[in-house]
């Protein structure tokens, strides 16, 4: 239990950051809680206490966001409970532990016919209206996952990290994903830094479309680039 304890905290952890909701949001260990004599939570595994964006999502809102945290969690065989709207205490699921798996693991390919992992890819794909997320197709659709993690299970991603393709665009991304991977070796931890901060600030900050053709048009030899960067600023972010 405490190994799919330490999972899910670093998958939480990981969810967070990704989303940008790591403000005002802190993780305590059963200990460090109980130190505090709260009311709630005294005999949960972990708690985390929000009064920033997970705190929005879990009480006033997102429901897409809402649904993806609320599927991590249950992905790893815990549940969760408010206690005060701040603060959330995580469970494990003795019943989903014990429950007999459909047949032993041998391989990747056993743990892809999983139900626990065909539930999770049939979500994704109703999420994406059974449509290719990259081209639109209806047709071969796959699920990818847009990363991979050492002794994690396929169904122990979050919603938002998994893609419903096509599967000529799943040949496609993988590959490219590897390009970019290998691309990123050549980069400082601050130069990483800076790619994080462009993706997260700029996609909220400006309309999306507007946004990569400027990116497109950096270095371009006809000149386009001081153009793009005008409209970027212009044209409103939903436009």
């Amino acid at each position: 239990m405490k190994e799919k304890r330490d999972k899910l905290i670093e998958s939480l952890r990981l969810w967070l950051e990704k989303n940008d909701l790591t403000s005002e949001t802190h993780f305590f260990t059963i200990e460090e809680w109980q130190e505090r004599e709260e009311e709630y939570h005294t005999e949960s595994e972990f708690v985390i206490t929000t009064e920033g964006g997970l705190y929005n999502i879990l009480n006033f809102g997102d429901e897409k966001q809402y649904l993806e945290f609320e599927d991590l969690v249950l992905s790893f065989g815990f549940f969760y409970e408010l206690g005060n709207a701040w603060n959330i205490g995580f469970y494990y699921e003795e019943n989903l532990e014990n429950a007999p798996l459909e047949e032993p693991f041998k391989s990747y390919a056993d743990k892809l016919r999983d139900r626990r992992w065909q539930n999770k890819r049939d979500l994704v794909k109703s999420r994406a209206e059974y449509r290719c997320q990259d081209c639109g197709s209806t047709k071969n659709l796959e699920v990818h996952h847009c990363y991979y993690q050492y002794g994690k299970e396929p169904w122990e991603y979050p919603l938002d990290t998994l893609r419903c393709l096509c599967r000529d665009c799943h040949e496609k991304r993988g590959r490219l994903e590897t390009v970019l991977r290998a691309k990123f070796a050549d980069l400082r931890f601050d130069e990483l830094e800076v790619f994080k901060k462009l993706i997260s600030h700029s996609i909220l900050a400006y309309n999306r479309k507007a946004f990569f053709e400027f990116l497109n048009s950096l270095g371009n030899v006809n000149g386009d680039m001081d153009k793009k960067y005008d409209e970027m600023k212009t044209i409103k972010r939903f436009g």
